[in-house]
């Protein structure tokens, strides 16, 4: 009687954790948020210009959290993007929860001719274009301007 609840026990163990380790790698995808968690898609566009208004390529844009204890920025996972030959910029961050308060980083790594900005950018209710539903937030967008100084 011993030995057939032994093996009952360690095949149901057997059993159970099979089981718990496929439903654990199935619900691993590319969904950042836990369930319960507010989450929206965000679009973040504009254009970096001089301050002539003529508008500058190959500006590095990043979008950052706020800062940390050390005033270091933190970004978000997104890699940076350039802006393209009419000085436009769009990043996209699909799926994903950020706080109301971001900041815009710009640098001019490749032309060397115009000094680092940061621009604070909020999230208001008026950004959101696409409608809620549940714990999905919508859709928005802000678009943003930026002016740089020449060194």
């Amino acid at each position: 009687m011993k030995k057939l609840n032994r093996k009952f026990v360690k095949g149901t163990n057997w059993a159970l954790a099979g089981l718990m380790s496929l439903l654990g790698f199935a619900s691993c995808g590319n969904e950042p948020t836990e369930y319960g968690s507010p989450h929206a898609d965000y679009e973040f566009l504009g254009k970096v210009t001089n301050e002539k208004g003529e508008p500058i390529s190959n500006i590095q844009v990043k979008i950052a959290e706020k800062y940390n204890y050390d005033n270091e920025p933190l970004f978000h996972g997104v890699d940076s993007i350039q802006t393209d030959t009419s000085g436009e910029y769009k990043i996209e961050i699909k799926n994903n929860l950020l706080n109301s308060e971001l900041y815009l980083i710009t640098t001019d790594k490749e032309n060397g001719s115009y000094q680092s900005d940061t621009t604070k950018i909020e999230i208001t209710q008026k950004d959101y274009y696409k409608k809620a539903k549940d714990w999905y937030r919508g859709a928005a967008r802000k678009e943003t301007d930026i002016t740089l100084k020449a060194k």
